[in-house]
């Protein structure tokens, strides 16, 4: 790829094992650049949320390594780590945003947990609910604003902090294609303006219209980079699965059902 000094995160051979015996990642390896917009694909339990949180370090690696710039996150403190996490805009289809609070301030609340005095949160959380749109909706409860609006809302949390890496899990879940389109479209806006963007999907659709590179993962393990890639459902058939499950146990190995795999792999 290209020159070192252009690399903003590295996977050298990670690898993920869970208490249970369950492997979330298998000596994955792969470099990003600066302003990379990376889709990660893969069936349910291939491993693409553990990735992203091994990179946030809110999980451990069990072997091998990750580098965000120059910094080994394996090898962080405790004390460090809140700060690590400063450079990540984070958008998870799990951490919704609060009914109790306005979009205002649950767009505010990544401010606040960055310790931002009060006159700094004020012009930059305006500033993100404009670029996504929201202008006069900040007074507004996410129950009063629509779907789109609220999928929005949680993009204009993950940018308010200026982060250098968007690290976004399903960010058009259970929205119509109009609105997740909308928010790709924002998603690829924000990208040019120089933020390395990995996204973790589930749309065919999205992914082979945007022509990104796309990364795809069966059973913890990396079996495509395409670096104008689309939504290669072949890279995830049975097949390949057999091929990852026999490469990993041995050629004697009884691959289970599709079925079963949640029960072993531990992971999403």
């Amino acid at each position: 790829m290209g020159k070192a000094e252009d690399m903003q995160i590295v996977f050298d051979r990670v690898t993920k094992r869970f208490s249970g015996g369950g492997i979330g990642l298998e000596r994955v390896s792969f470099e990003i650049q600066k302003g990379e917009f990376v889709f990660i694909i893969g069936e349910s339990g291939a491993g693409k949320s553990t990735l992203l949180r091994l990179l946030t370090r809110q999980t451990d690696v069990t072997s091998g390594n990750i580098y965000v710039g120059d910094q080994s996150v394996r090898r962080l403190t405790r004390k460090k780590i809140p700060y690590f996490r400063r450079q990540f805009g984070i958008m998870d289809k799990e951490i919704g945003l609060l009914e109790y609070m306005d979009l205002y301030h649950n767009v505010e609340l990544a401010l606040i947990a960055m310790e931002q005095p009060e006159a700094v949160r004020r012009p930059r959380v305006m500033k993100a609910l404009a670029l996504m749109g929201l202008s006069g909706k900040e007074d507004h409860l996410p129950i009063e604003v629509s779907i789109g609006e609220r999928a929005r809302a949680m993009l204009a949390r993950a940018i308010v902090t200026n982060p250098s890496v968007l690290v976004l899990d399903e960010p058009t879940a259970n929205l119509d294609p109009g609105l997740a389109w909308d928010i790709m479209t924002l998603i690829d806006k924000i990208n040019r303006a120089g933020i390395t963007v990995l996204v973790v999907s589930h749309s065919r659709d999205l992914v082979d219209v945007m022509r990104k590179r796309v990364l795809t993962l069966v059973a913890g393990a990396l079996v495509a980079d395409e670096k104008r890639g689309r939504y290669d459902a072949k890279a995830m058939d049975i097949f390949a699965y057999r091929k990852v499950m026999r490469a990993r146990y041995g050629a004697d190995y009884e691959v289970r059902e599709p079925v079963d795999k949640k029960s072993f792999l531990g992971s999403r």
